[in-house]
């Protein structure tokens, strides 16, 4: 197989000066299915679901399976054709790479649910999930397919208090840092929990780590140098919980 390469309805496409006139024919058809994707994601526990419903907009009954798979953005690895950054690698098929085989009448709609937990090693805001229903073979041609942020799963509650309202943030204390030291200012309720995430100016993660808010506690600290990533430069955290999710930037001196 030549590189790169393009599978379509099952086929293995190449050389590449055939994609585009395949891809145009195939996108200007009309689909018989409609798709909708819903689900949610807890970023501190890093668990979710996702739900497919499939709706049979066509005149005729359809059988085909339906497949769900988490794949991620960004990765950094050079391969021996020279290329160093992959995107849409295939982490995680729920539940499996056989999928679920559904009938869909005409009119009506089947949903498809999969539970589903990241690895603590993936970056969230790189991972997606693609879902698709396809024929078996010797058609394999696929019917309709979409994909999702797993990052818009994460459900928004709306607080409804009478004055005062609370004003929740976290900042970095003192930016320049040193490695060593590095202190966030929170103003956050007692007993949240939350996880915290620290990545280069390449996007690659170099910390991870969960808590929780103790009692009169306004500051949350920690260190780099137990990374493999203690030199100076700028980096960037992400911090997720039920009451607060927000970025920012480190200077590290």
């Amino acid at each position: 197989m030549g590189y790169p390469s393009l599978f379509m309805d099952g086929e293995d496409l190449w050389p590449i000066s055939i994609w585009r006139n395949r891809i145009n024919t195939r996108v200007a058809e009309p689909s018989p299915v409609s798709l909708v994707i819903t689900g949610d994601y807890n970023t501190t526990t890093n668990e979710g679901t996702v739900n497919a419903a499939y709706t049979n907009d066509s005149s005729a009954t359809i059988t085909a399976r339906v497949y769900f798979v988490i794949t991620e953005d960004s990765l950094y690895h050079v391969d021996p054709n020279g290329h160093a950054w992959h995107n849409h690698l295939a982490r995680d098929m729920l539940p499996d790479h056989v999928g679920e085989i559904v009938t869909i009448d005409p009119g009506q709609t089947v949903n498809v649910s999969r539970d589903f937990t990241l690895d603590a090693s993936w970056v969230e805001e790189h991972c997606h999930i693609v879902t698709w229903i396809q024929v078996d073979p010797p058609s394999r041609e696929g019917l309709q397919a979409g994909e999702l942020d797993i990052l818009d799963l994460v459900g928004i509650e709306e607080y409804v208090e009478e004055s005062p309202v609370n004003v929740y943030g976290v900042s970095v204390k003192t930016n320049p840092c040193p490695a060593h030291s590095i202190t966030l200012s929170t103003s956050l309720p007692e007993y949240t929990q939350y996880r915290i995430q620290v990545f280069d100016i390449l996007g690659r993660r170099v910390k991870s780590f969960t808590g929780t808010v103790a009692p009169d506690i306004d500051e949350i600290r920690f260190s780099l140098t137990d990374t493999d990533q203690k030199h100076s430069g700028v980096y960037f955290y992400t911090f997720r919980s039920d009451v607060l999710n927000t970025n920012g930037k480190l200077v590290i001196q």
